[in-house]
């Protein structure tokens, strides 16, 4: 039965939802975060001010939406944590005025409130930038608002604007010159995505639908000294009580006394933070216009120079060579530095793609067996230290960089001990058949279920593991959600999983791993 509504009760749900997210994956965001500084605390920021607005909101109990959703905007500015924060908490406020005469909401209001969510947090900024968390977000809202018209379940529009905010996340080293260059997405954008996911983990009868694949790495640490902390070393941020002012006035005051200033909420409560190198000058202006309290202040080059006293060597690259879009994402979220989507990539493409890592030491992953000759030509024309490694397909591919999350250096005994231990099969329609390849053999059935059953039955051998779908060609969400099922249903012990591949010459690899 489709979920068209959600109530104060469930609201609040979403929000410990998606500060469990955050909290579970603070440390990728911690190691992505470039921009505005790169100081390492963004995850830890997000996390706790969406902590503060879900405890807040569960103090509401059972009343209506827009009560509880109030309680949320209160605790998430009270409980604002740097740059990331404030814009969180922004967001939050936004969407509490968006509802606030409503006892709940369906898929469309929830749209229009994001997109006033990405408004506020928009609003706040003095300079807006592209490529934050304000542009996933403004993308987020525009794809909800656009699946709101013709989706009425919960589920399924929120699976939607999910995949539309990690398309807009992948988008933001185009935007921002500094996330280029540390080869990470913005970690700000990074943690709405995680929020988001959170909620969609936590709705009833949901397996793993998330985009972030669930073996995500923490990164290693991308931080450079060129990438240092500017003048405005102080990370200042306080509670105005009593407020004699609204944020406008006071921002104005504010604003040539530093960099990356907000200053949010109404009055008789702002919240205050900057970046500068006078923070106590910070606190006694606002003390003409109220009374300040919560006073935190971060020595952000302290904390930056903390990451680099013993800054990480990246000890090689990895050139990945993927079937599709989908699984181009999930490789990159276990380490692949570059990835090759192309469908028979020459020995020129390989090249270049050697040629982009930034490490002279570069594992090159076939993931194909046809196209072992050309790797190692390309391997052999280039200047760097190329191992190509000889995954036969994507399944060994993720296997071997599972593997390689915890060896820097890996030999070549253990990478093919890794891909050996992968099971994978290939499921496509020959002339409308369905047919599926694995181990060097076919299996056929009347349809794409009955043949998944019968090759996951021969990959377990009676053992007990995962099965992982990776579904593309003519294949959809949907239909990779009740594939799933009929798999579960014939063997309630059996895990499954499934994301997205977007390839075009299969309807789904099928992985299993014991």
């Amino acid at each position: 039965m489709d979920a068209t509504a959600l109530g104060g009760r469930g609201y609040a749900r979403f929000l410990a939802a998606g500060a469990y997210f955050l909290k579970k994956y603070r440390g990728v965001l911690n190691d992505l975060n470039v921009y505005p500084v790169p100081d390492g605390d963004t995850g830890t920021n997000m996390y706790l001010t969406l902590r503060s607005a879900a405890r807040s909101a569960y103090t509401a109990g059972d009343a209506p939406f827009s009560d509880v959703a109030a309680e949320a905007a209160q605790g998430a500015l009270m409980g604002a944590r740097g740059n990331s924060g404030v814009i969180l908490s922004q967001m939050v406020r936004g969407f509490a005025h968006h509802v606030r005469h409503r006892d709940e909401i369906d898929g469309f209001v929830a749209a229009t409130g994001l997109r006033e969510a990405a408004l506020a947090a928009r609003q706040a900024l003095l300079k807006p930038v592209e490529g934050t968390i304000v542009s996933v977000a403004e993308a987020a809202a525009e794809a909800a608002y656009r699946i709101a018209l013709h989706e009425p379940d919960l589920v399924r529009f929120l699976a939607a604007v999910v995949r539309a905010a990690n398309e807009a996340l992948e988008r933001t080293p185009d935007q921002l010159p500094s996330l280029a260059e540390a080869g990470v997405v913005d970690a700000g954008g990074a943690g709405f995505v995680y929020l988001l996911e959170g909620i969609l983990a936590f709705l009833p009868d949901v397996r793993v639908r998330t985009t972030a694949f669930p073996r995500r790495p923490i990164r290693a640490q991308v931080f450079k000294p060129t990438q240092a902390v500017g003048a405005m070393r102080y990370c200042t941020e306080l509670i105005l009580e009593h407020a004699t002012c609204n944020a406008g006035e006071l921002r104005r005051t504010l604003e040539p006394l530093g960099e990356s200033l907000l200053v949010v909420g109404e009055k008789p409560m702002l919240k205050v933070h900057v970046h500068t190198d006078e923070p106590e000058r910070i606190k006694a202006i606002a003390a003409r216009y109220g009374v300040p309290t919560r006073l935190k202040v971060d020595d952000m080059a302290h904390q930056h120079h903390m990451l680099l006293i013993e800054p990480p060597q990246r000890e090689r690259s990895v050139v990945a060579v993927v079937p599709g879009s989908g699984f181009a994402r999930i490789v990159r979220e276990l380490g692949a530095e570059t990835v090759v989507t192309a469908e028979r990539p020459s020995t020129g493409d390989l090249l270049l793609a050697i040629n982009k890592c930034m490490s002279d030491c570069v594992y090159l992953l076939t993931n194909d067996a046809d196209l072992v000759p050309a790797a190692k030509e390309a391997a052999s024309r280039a200047s760097k230290e190329v191992h190509v490694v000889e995954t036969s397909d994507i399944v060994q591919g993720i296997a071997v960089l599972l593997m390689m999350r915890n060896e820097p250096s890996p030999s070549r005994e253990r990478m093919r001990e890794a891909a050996s231990r992968s099971h994978g099969a290939r499921l496509v329609l020959a002339d409308g058949a369905p047919e599926a390849f694995f181990d060097g053999r076919s299996v056929r059935g009347e349809t794409i279920a009955q043949t998944a059953r019968t090759v996951v039955a021969e990959m377990r051998n009676g053992n007990r593991g995962l099965v992982t779908l990776y579904y593309g060609g003519g294949q959809r969400e949907k239909d990779a959600q009740h594939m799933s099922e009929e798999l579960r249903a014939t063997d309630t012990g059996l895990e499954v999983e499934y994301y997205y591949g977007g390839m075009k010459n299969a309807e789904y690899w099928i992985a299993f791993d014991e």
